[in-house]
């Protein structure tokens, strides 16, 4: 933690930490942002009002902003209190009276400046990276789902930056109900704010974000452990090991190699990946029994810890009518088709798992009723229909619990044995909100509800998944699809990692220049730095499956000796940044050097 004495709020608004005075941008200017597109600033008050605060936990300042001339009785405060335990600088956003206003966003407070040759931002983008403040491109333009926390655009509600003198860590408090913004263009510098968005409609609570100052010689792996402290004294981390005490399939799960593998594909007409021009390529099938044999044939040659994940098993087809995707598919071989393969896993030591959805609801879905999904704070109803299914709206996430609770005890009564199990989207996609009067939810309470889904599937054995990874879930999440890196990404940096290694699993695609995988590298390489899992080919054959699995046997003993342990250390080796190293709390040692697709791994002596 920091030192309470080195930091020091300045009567200017500049902050003074271990000797480094810090600036809030003056150029930026504070702002309440209605949607109409109209902009209320914070300098517009006819009358601010600054008084001191002195509490038992700290000192500083609170500005009572009152009297705008087009807002009648708009009156807020802004809070910035010195921590006198441990020397973090709070700063609140206080809504005392904003009826009547349409907010979009409060943008407050204004970024801090950390620029100058050696300075870099910490951004928690996907996995992670990380962007000097000369970097020559433009970063942060394009972050997914406009920068809101809780998704992939932020897989922790943090960032930071790092000077030679010192740097800091910025944490949103509320991020449920935060975004945030990347302003980088080419060349730099680097500016990173807080966007507070309202709840159900209002700015109904204030609103806190804390910086963290660090001392000179710091570096982005400090920022992480500083996190990591704060987490573990919120009580919001559970370790793999922790997981594993409450079901034994997370321990079985290390060393495993993931096979995903296809079942029924059908996208309808008013999908828009719908292929007019050959209508046949709309539809696939690949019957159960398709991947009994491949399970058989792997364990033939050596392949001894497995995880089957299967898309497309219901009747509808991939991506379509959720949440009634039941029965599983007749032509793919129905409720014994789906029976055999998962005793064959069950059989063969492997284990089974399936892909389910419980947000995107279908309006073709049997059980369809508008009164179910999530309503807009406006009252109206999101539809899209991008995806295989056609049309449709998201379901209400209070709803999500019981839909899986009928779907999963079906599958237990025809005795579909399940070790793991996917639920679609939620650690990747924004929070939801819902103003429907019978099921009302805030974004802070759909937590809660994708949580309570995970905590389901735990306490019937099946360990967790879900499309990525995010800080909120890491109490229930055992496992993920992937969690790669953000196209628009500067240095990648596995972040994410650092702070939470030892509470979730990550496998890695193994193939070059993969989705998430950063140019002129392989998914193998990032696997094997992170300690993490790799993806078996269904398809391949030969030569390239022999690599595969012995890609899978290197992979599988590294996740023996470090899938439960945190990751302590990275480091760059080269000033291309090519060789890398991470270090885990074993003592395990991992150097990759992407240029060369060259590893080295030191186990500490027995």
């Amino acid at each position: 933690m920091a030192n309470p004495n080195a930091v020091m709020l300045e009567p200017n608004g500049f902050v003074t930490a271990y000797g480094k005075a810090w600036a809030f941008d003056p150029a930026f200017e504070p702002r309440i942002v209605l949607k109409d597109g109209r902009s209320i600033p914070f300098a517009s008050a006819q009358r601010a009002e600054r008084t001191p605060i002195s509490t038992g936990l700290g000192a500083g300042e609170r500005v009572r902003y009152a009297d705008f001339a087009e807002c009648g009785g708009l009156t807020f405060e802004t809070q910035a209190l010195v921590d006198g335990t441990t020397g973090f600088v709070h700063c609140t956003f206080v809504p005392l009276d904003m009826a009547g206003l349409d907010v979009k966003e409060v943008l407050w407070p204004a970024p801090l400046a950390a620029d100058g040759e050696g300075a870099y931002a910490v951004l928690n983008t996907m996995q992670g990276q990380l962007l000097p403040s000369d970097w020559p491109e433009e970063i942060g333009s394009k972050l997914p789902f406009g920068g809101q926390m809780g998704s992939e655009s932020a897989y922790m509600p943090w960032w930071g930056e790092i000077t030679p003198q010192g740097g800091y860590l910025c944490y949103a408090r509320h991020f449920w109900d935060d975004a945030y913004t990347v302003d980088h263009p080419a060349g730099g510098p680097t500016r990173v704010y807080i966007r507070h968005l309202p709840s159900l409609g209002q700015m109904r609570y204030a609103r806190t974000v804390t910086y963290a100052f660090v001392p000179a010689g710091s570096d982005y792996v400090t920022l992480c452990k500083l996190y990591r402290t704060m987490v573990d004294e919120e009580g919001r981390a559970r370790t793999l090991r922790e997981k594993a005490a409450a079901n034994p399939n997370v321990q079985k799960l290390v060393g495993c190699c993931v096979m995903h593998v296809p079942g029924k594909t059908h996208i309808t007409k008013d999908s828009a990946f719908y292929n007019a021009e050959q209508p046949e390529k709309n539809d696939s099938l690949y019957p159960f029994s398709v991947w009994e044999e491949r399970v058989r044939r792997l364990h033939g040659m050596g392949v001894d810890r497995l995880y089957l994940h299967q898309d497309g098993w219901g009747q509808p087809g991939y991506d379509n009518q959720h949440p009634d995707y039941l029965p599983p598919c007749r032509e793919m071989g129905g409720w014994e088709g789906m029976k055999s393969l998962s005793d064959t896993m069950r059989e063969l030591g492997y284990m089974f798992g399936i892909h389910d959805q419980y947000r995107d609801y279908y309006l073709d879905a049997t059980s369809y009723d508008p009164d179910n999904a999530a309503m807009s704070a406006d009252g109206s109803l999101f539809e899209l229909a991008r995806w295989a299914g056609g049309r449709q709206n998201y379901l209400c996430a209070s709803l999500a619990p019981d839909y899986v609770r009928r779907n999963f005890e079906k599958l237990f009564a025809h005795g579909i044995h399940l070790e793991g199990t996917y639920l679609d989207v939620f650690t990747c996609n924004e929070l939801d909100e819902c103003k429907n009067p019978r099921h009302p939810m805030t974004r802070r309470e759909c937590i809660d509800y994708r949580c309570q889904c995970l905590h389901y599937l735990t306490a019937h054995g099946v360990c967790p998944s879900s499309e990525e990874v995010n800080d909120w879930a890491m109490g229930a999440q055992v496992f993920c699809h992937w969690a790669p890196y953000f196209g628009q990404t500067a240095i990648p940096v596995p972040l994410f990692n650092l702070v939470y290694h030892d509470c979730v699993i990550i496998p890695w695609m193994m193939g070059a220049d993969g989705w998430g995988i950063p140019k002129g590298t392989t998914g193998f390489m990032h696997a094997l730095l992170c300690g993490g899992m790799g993806y078996m080919s269904e398809t391949a054959e030969g030569e390239a499956l022999e690599e595969n699995i012995r890609q899978w046997r290197v992979s599988r003993e590294l996740q023996d000796h470090v899938a439960m342990e945190k990751m302590v250390g990275h480091e760059f080796l080269s000033e291309d940044r090519a060789v890398q190293r991470t270090t885990f709390s074993d003592g395990t040692q991992v150097t990759v050097n992407f240029a060369e697709n060259t590893y080295d791994i030191r186990y500490p002596q027995a």
